[in-house]
Order: structure tokens, then C-alpha cells, then sequence
């Protein structure tokens, strides 16, 4: 089954943090310490972001990271695809080098389900993303209502 490296992973919770930051830049320090990643690694996984054009890292004092793109530019495909395709099995992600290809059965419903998984990745933008995180982030926030209050239950009913 399709597994996302761990690369991947962090860099699709980098470009979330990048992309819902609108105030001025983002330092990967403050990304590796919010998101609990190791600041040494998501450093080497910026980089390949800043590689692929998808993200633009500016040094300095007041430097950081910003989309390279507008976020709805960006698809989960594409930061995905930084890192490698995201592929079912060997012979999904270079399929004429799949000797079993033509006498193999099951080979066209790994190459159905492939096209499946591009299509709902690429699919995806990464500004779809930034709004679910942060209604996700703003529910987190609120105060929460017990079972007992939301029904009108008093904590002990003996005293009035």
C-alpha cells in the first residue's frame, strides 16, 4: 500500500505552517519546535522544498521561509512528489521497467488505483489544507462543553 516517507510527511506539516503563516516570514526553528520535528532535518527537507520551487527561503535576521506560490498554486502532489512519486509498488512507479507487466493480472488495477491516488493528491491544494487547519486549530481553541452542560445536568443534583 501507499505509505508517505516521513520526508514527505514533515514537509506536507512544514508547508501547512508556511501556508497558513501570513505575517512575514517563517524561521524553520519555529516549524521544527511547534511540530515536534528535529530542527536538523526539517532543515534538509526545507532545502529540497526550496528546490522544487515550492518554497523561497530568504537569510538573514528578519529571513524565513514563504510559498514560493500561491497556496492554491500548490497541490499535495506536488510537495509529495519533492520526495519521490508516491507509488502502490515497483511497478507502479516506472512502469516499463516492470518485466511482468504484460502477463501480469493484477497490473492494471495497481495502475488504476496509481492514477487514483495522483488524481486525489494533485487534487488536493495546499490551500484546502490551510483552511481545515485552521478551523481544526480554532475548535481546538474553544472552550469545551462537558456532556453534563450541554445537556443541563448539574454536577450533584442533591444540592440546590
Amino acid at each position: 500500500m501507499l505509505r508517505l516517507s516521513r520526508n514527505a510527511d514533515y514537509a506536507l506539516r512544514l508547508m501547512l505552517e508556511v501556508g497558513g503563516h501570513a505575517q512575514g516570514l517563517l524561521t524553520t526553528a519555529e516549524v521544527a519546535r511547534r511540530q515536534e520535528i528535529p530542527f536538523e532535518f526539517l532543515r534538509k527537507i526545507a532545502h529540497t522544498l526550496v528546490s522544487n520551487g515550492l518554497l523561497v527561503s530568504e537569510r538573514g535576521m528578519r529571513g524565513g521561509l514563504s510559498l514560493a506560490r500561491p497556496a492554491e498554486e500548490i497541490s499535495v502532489l506536488d510537495i509529495v512528489r519533492a520526495f519521490g512519486p508516491p507509488s502502490l509498488n515497483r511497478c507502479t512507479i516506472d512502469p516499463p521497467r516492470c518485466d511482468r507487466r504484460s502477463t501480469c493480472a493484477v497490473y492494471p488495477v495497481w495502475a488504476e488505483a496509481q492514477s487514483q491516488v495522483e488524481r486525489i493528491l494533485g487534487g488536493s491544494r495546499l490551500s484546502e489544507l490551510v483552511e481545515r487547519q485552521e478551523a481544526l486549530s480554532r475548535r481546538e481553541r474553544r472552550p469545551r462543553r462537558t456532556r453534563e452542560a450541554a445537556l443541563g445536568v448539574t454536577a450533584n443534583p442533591g444540592r440546590a
